[in-house]
Protein backbone atom coordinates (compact mmCIF):
# COMPACT_ATOMS: atom_id res chain seq x y z
CA UNK A 1 0.00 0.00 0.00
CA UNK A 2 1.44 3.41 -1.17
CA UNK A 3 2.26 5.98 1.78
CA UNK A 4 0.53 8.96 1.53
CA UNK A 5 1.82 11.92 -0.49
CA UNK A 6 2.73 14.78 1.59
CA UNK A 7 0.33 17.91 0.68
CA UNK A 8 2.22 21.05 1.24
CA UNK A 9 0.40 24.62 1.34
CA UNK A 10 0.90 28.11 2.36
CA UNK A 11 -0.68 28.79 5.65
CA UNK A 12 -3.09 31.40 6.88
CA UNK A 13 -4.44 33.45 9.77
CA UNK A 14 -7.37 31.14 10.10
CA UNK A 15 -4.30 28.34 10.80
CA UNK A 16 -2.82 29.99 13.61
CA UNK A 17 -4.14 27.45 16.26
CA UNK A 18 -3.02 24.41 14.13
CA UNK A 19 0.38 26.48 13.75
CA UNK A 20 0.46 26.64 17.51
CA UNK A 21 -0.19 23.23 17.97
CA UNK A 22 3.32 22.35 15.99
CA UNK A 23 4.96 25.07 17.47
CA UNK A 24 4.03 23.51 20.66
CA UNK A 25 5.94 20.59 19.64
CA UNK A 26 9.22 22.04 18.06
CA UNK A 27 9.33 24.46 21.56
CA UNK A 28 9.47 21.31 23.63
CA UNK A 29 11.12 19.11 21.39
CA UNK A 30 14.15 21.53 20.71
CA UNK A 31 14.39 22.82 24.59
CA UNK A 32 15.43 26.24 23.16
CA UNK A 33 12.74 27.96 21.97
CA UNK A 34 11.45 29.72 25.51
CA UNK A 35 8.98 32.47 24.33
CA UNK A 36 5.66 32.41 25.59
CA UNK A 37 3.20 30.09 23.58
CA UNK A 38 0.78 33.02 24.00
CA UNK A 39 3.13 36.26 23.07
CA UNK A 40 4.07 34.26 19.69
CA UNK A 41 0.84 33.40 18.99
CA UNK A 42 -0.17 37.22 18.70
CA UNK A 43 2.97 38.14 16.74
CA UNK A 44 1.91 34.97 14.14
CA UNK A 45 -0.97 36.26 13.75
CA UNK A 46 -0.49 40.01 12.76
CA UNK A 47 2.89 38.65 10.90
CA UNK A 48 0.41 36.24 8.39
CA UNK A 49 -2.25 39.16 8.07
CA UNK A 50 0.13 41.83 7.44
CA UNK A 51 2.38 39.67 5.01
CA UNK A 52 5.42 39.99 7.02
CA UNK A 53 6.48 36.13 7.18
CA UNK A 54 5.14 33.52 4.98
CA UNK A 55 4.47 29.84 6.77
CA UNK A 56 4.24 26.43 4.92
CA UNK A 57 2.52 24.05 6.25
CA UNK A 58 2.45 20.19 5.44
CA UNK A 59 -0.11 17.71 5.91
CA UNK A 60 -0.06 13.96 5.37
CA UNK A 61 -3.80 12.59 4.93
CA UNK A 62 -5.25 16.06 6.04
CA UNK A 63 -3.02 15.57 9.62
CA UNK A 64 -0.51 18.33 10.29
CA UNK A 65 3.16 17.09 10.54
CA UNK A 66 5.57 20.28 9.74
CA UNK A 67 6.11 23.38 9.10
CA UNK A 68 8.49 25.98 7.31
CA UNK A 69 8.50 29.87 8.65
CA UNK A 70 10.27 32.19 5.85
CA UNK A 71 11.08 35.61 6.20
CA UNK A 72 12.14 37.71 3.46
CA UNK A 73 15.13 39.81 3.68
CA UNK A 74 19.17 40.15 2.00
CA UNK A 75 21.18 38.02 4.01
CA UNK A 76 23.73 40.85 4.47
CA UNK A 77 22.22 44.31 5.17
CA UNK A 78 23.87 45.31 2.01
CA UNK A 79 23.57 42.13 -0.16
CA UNK A 80 22.08 42.06 -3.27
CA UNK A 81 18.03 40.74 -3.80
CA UNK A 82 16.15 39.77 -1.08
CA UNK A 83 15.10 36.41 -1.04
CA UNK A 84 13.08 34.21 1.00
CA UNK A 85 15.18 33.30 4.53
CA UNK A 86 13.81 30.02 6.40
CA UNK A 87 13.70 30.59 10.02
CA UNK A 88 12.34 27.94 11.29
CA UNK A 89 11.80 24.86 9.97
CA UNK A 90 9.66 21.56 12.10
CA UNK A 91 9.12 18.07 11.46
CA UNK A 92 6.85 16.27 13.95
CA UNK A 93 8.78 13.36 15.58
CA UNK A 94 6.95 10.75 14.77
CA UNK A 95 6.76 11.88 10.91
CA UNK A 96 10.49 12.29 10.54
CA UNK A 97 12.63 10.85 7.67
CA UNK A 98 9.54 10.38 5.93
CA UNK A 99 10.03 13.61 3.25
CA UNK A 100 8.28 15.80 5.02
CA UNK A 101 11.42 18.25 5.34
CA UNK A 102 12.11 17.77 1.83
CA UNK A 103 9.01 18.22 1.20
CA UNK A 104 9.16 21.62 3.07
CA UNK A 105 12.53 23.17 1.32
CA UNK A 106 10.97 22.00 -2.60
CA UNK A 107 8.38 24.37 -1.77
CA UNK A 108 10.50 26.92 -0.20
CA UNK A 109 12.73 26.53 -3.55
CA UNK A 110 10.55 27.15 -5.73
CA UNK A 111 9.32 30.57 -3.34
CA UNK A 112 12.82 31.56 -3.96
CA UNK A 113 13.24 31.04 -7.13
CA UNK A 114 10.22 32.60 -8.19
CA UNK A 115 11.27 35.66 -6.38
CA UNK A 116 14.42 36.04 -8.61
CA UNK A 117 16.97 34.95 -5.29
CA UNK A 118 20.08 32.99 -6.17
CA UNK A 119 20.15 31.15 -2.81
CA UNK A 120 18.24 30.37 0.25
CA UNK A 121 19.11 31.02 3.70
CA UNK A 122 18.33 28.98 6.54
CA UNK A 123 18.67 29.51 10.83
CA UNK A 124 19.58 26.90 12.67
CA UNK A 125 20.05 26.86 16.72
CA UNK A 126 23.68 26.89 17.47
CA UNK A 127 23.01 23.23 19.59
CA UNK A 128 20.60 20.93 17.37
CA UNK A 129 23.31 18.88 15.88
CA UNK A 130 21.08 16.66 14.11
CA UNK A 131 19.63 19.99 11.84
CA UNK A 132 22.91 21.35 10.96
CA UNK A 133 24.00 17.87 9.64
CA UNK A 134 20.66 17.86 8.09
CA UNK A 135 21.29 21.36 6.10
CA UNK A 136 24.72 20.06 5.34
CA UNK A 137 23.87 17.63 3.40
CA UNK A 138 21.76 19.33 1.54
CA UNK A 139 24.45 22.24 0.62
CA UNK A 140 23.95 24.55 3.15
CA UNK A 141 26.60 26.04 4.26
CA UNK A 142 28.06 28.83 7.26
CA UNK A 143 27.66 32.09 6.08
CA UNK A 144 27.67 34.48 8.57
CA UNK A 145 27.15 34.05 12.74
CA UNK A 146 24.62 35.86 14.53
CA UNK A 147 25.01 36.28 18.34
CA UNK A 148 22.89 38.43 21.22
CA UNK A 149 23.63 39.69 24.37
CA UNK A 150 21.48 40.88 26.69
CA UNK A 151 21.74 44.14 27.51
CA UNK A 152 22.57 44.41 31.10
CA UNK A 153 24.61 41.68 30.73
CA UNK A 154 26.62 43.44 28.28
CA UNK A 155 26.57 46.50 30.35
CA UNK A 156 28.49 44.45 33.00
CA UNK A 157 31.05 43.14 30.66
CA UNK A 158 31.62 46.66 29.20
CA UNK A 159 31.69 47.92 32.87
CA UNK A 160 29.31 50.88 31.76
CA UNK A 161 27.96 51.86 35.13
CA UNK A 162 25.89 54.83 35.79
CA UNK A 163 28.43 57.08 36.30
CA UNK A 164 30.27 56.49 33.34
CA UNK A 165 26.82 56.92 31.06
CA UNK A 166 26.32 60.13 33.34
CA UNK A 167 30.26 61.48 31.92
CA UNK A 168 29.08 60.37 28.72
CA UNK A 169 25.98 62.43 28.42
CA UNK A 170 27.69 65.42 30.11
CA UNK A 171 29.93 65.08 27.20
CA UNK A 172 27.80 65.02 24.64
CA UNK A 173 25.44 68.29 25.75
CA UNK A 174 28.51 70.27 26.55
CA UNK A 175 30.34 69.03 22.84
CA UNK A 176 26.59 70.33 21.61
CA UNK A 177 26.38 73.67 23.42
CA UNK A 178 29.69 74.69 22.02
CA UNK A 179 28.97 74.00 18.46
CA UNK A 180 25.92 75.82 18.58
CA UNK A 181 27.75 78.82 20.18
CA UNK A 182 30.23 78.32 16.92
CA UNK A 183 27.38 78.54 14.78
CA UNK A 184 25.73 81.71 16.47
CA UNK A 185 29.10 83.58 16.04
CA UNK A 186 29.53 82.27 12.47
CA UNK A 187 26.23 83.36 11.59
CA UNK A 188 25.93 87.07 13.53
CA UNK A 189 29.59 87.94 11.68
CA UNK A 190 28.45 89.69 9.22
CA UNK A 191 30.53 91.84 6.93
CA UNK A 192 30.08 95.88 8.30
CA UNK A 193 29.24 98.08 5.10
CA UNK A 194 31.61 100.80 3.34
CA UNK A 195 29.40 103.72 4.94
CA UNK A 196 29.63 102.14 8.55
CA UNK A 197 26.55 101.24 8.70
CA UNK A 198 25.06 97.72 9.46
CA UNK A 199 22.08 95.31 10.30
CA UNK A 200 20.32 96.65 13.31
CA UNK A 201 18.92 93.77 15.72
CA UNK A 202 15.69 92.68 15.04
CA UNK A 203 15.38 95.49 12.48
CA UNK A 204 11.58 95.02 10.36
CA UNK A 205 12.13 95.14 6.37
CA UNK A 206 10.26 98.01 4.99
CA UNK A 207 7.69 97.39 2.24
Amino acid sequence: MPKPAVVVREAAVTDVDTLMDLYASARFDAGQLRASVDSVRARLRRALADGTVRVLLATVAGEPVGYALLTSSPLLPLGGCDGPSLEHLHVVPEHRRRGVGRALLRRALLLAEAEGAEQLACTALPGDRDYTRYLARLGFAPVVVRRAAPLTLLRRRLALDSATARDAHSSGVVARRRSLRARLARSTALPTPRDGTGPLPDATPVS
